[in-house]
């Protein structure tokens, strides 16, 4: 038996494919092949994806913007604006870094720190413990800056991580990352 004879039978004996019944010359119904059904492609919609919320239990956490080597940092903005890519050995590193946090009306403690990096052995880790204080409930942003002596540290590419953690919640944000270059003295 031929494999369409056989799945035309099939497929008429379940009844799908079949429009009706009309009778034979010898008086015995027969079923009628459907017209085939041409396949559409159905439209995919191509609009704009709907924004990923952040989780409840992240959108509190301490958030770092930015972290850089500066020549001098006095006050916000100086991340930005005297942003430098290799300072000389002997001369201070000046790791400053922009962060911000969610914070209820009055003082949060945080915990600031800095982790500098060369080949992957830890050359110098600081924190420190600041209290901020605000007026009102929100968002809030920070930039401020650590300074290490550098007479003793290896010349070539470093990385400077910093990161900021909420001490009453222990909160702490993801780490970011600044490479910079101690050339020799």
């Amino acid at each position: 038996m031929d494999r369409r004879a056989f799945l035309a039978g099939i497929t008429g004996l379940a009844g799908c494919g079949s429009t009706g019944t009309e009778p034979s010359t010898d008086g015995t119904p027969t079923a009628t092949a459907a017209p085939p059904e041409t396949a559409t492609a159905t439209p995919t919609p191509t609009g704009t994806p709907a924004p990923t919320m952040t989780p409840p239990e992240r959108q509190y956490l301490p958030q770092l913007l930015d972290v850089a080597v500066v020549s001098t940092w006095a006050e916000p903005g100086d991340l930005t604006a005297n942003r430098v890519e290799r300072i000389q050995r002997g001369q201070p590193a000046v790791v400053a870094f922009r962060y911000r946090l969610r914070v209820p009306e009055g003082t949060i403690n945080l915990k600031e720190g800095v982790d500098v990096v060369h080949d992957g052995d830890l050359v110098v880790r600081r924190f420190r413990d600041v209290d901020r204080r605000v007026d009102t409930a929100g968002l809030h942003t920070w930039e401020d800056a650590m300074t290490f002596e550098t007479g003793d540290w290896p010349t070539g590419e470093l990385t400077a991580t910093a990161a900021i953690g909420e001490l009453q919640l222990h909160r702490t944000s993801d780490g970011v990352s600044t490479t910079f270059e101690i050339t020799p003295s």
